[in-house]
């Protein structure tokens, strides 16, 4: 899913909505103009008051949108953490680990490896004059 195609229908919609409630403004400003003066205020509260509820309408849709954005975004994130998870159990199963601590179990007859011994410095095994 691209984000075009999450933005391009609400934006087509947006524009027909405005483009659309600018001409029916335009005309009713002519014909109130020409009749009657109170009737162009009455005429300017309304469709203002459209207009508001237009962008409410945009910004609620808006919304949605970006919540389910979000919640695929969720699924798609839990969906590879389970992934992991799993792989992640599967090696650990195949080098015989425990799922609980993750140790390797003891062999009876294994020794521990002995302790490396520690190199001296250079500058400590060749004398300065």
């Amino acid at each position: 899913m691209k984000i075009e195609d999450l933005a391009s229908p609400g934006l087509i919609v947006l524009g027909v909505v405005a483009i659309g409630a600018t001409a029916l403004l335009g005309v009713a400003v002519g014909i109130a103009a020409g009749r009657d003066p109170k009737a162009l205020t009455d005429t300017a509260r309304r469709a203002m008051r459209e207009t508001a509820r237009g962008i409410e309408r945009v910004a609620l849709w808006g919304a949605q949108a970006r919540e389910h954005v979000a919640d695929l975004w969720a699924e798609a994130r839990e969906e590879a953490l389970a992934e992991v998870d799993a792989a992640d159990f599967a090696r650990a199963a195949r080098r015989g680990k425990t799922a609980g601590n993750g140790a390797e179990p003891k062999k009876p007859g294994a020794r521990r490896p002995a302790a490396k011994r520690r190199r001296k410095s250079a500058s400590a095994e060749t004398p300065q004059h």
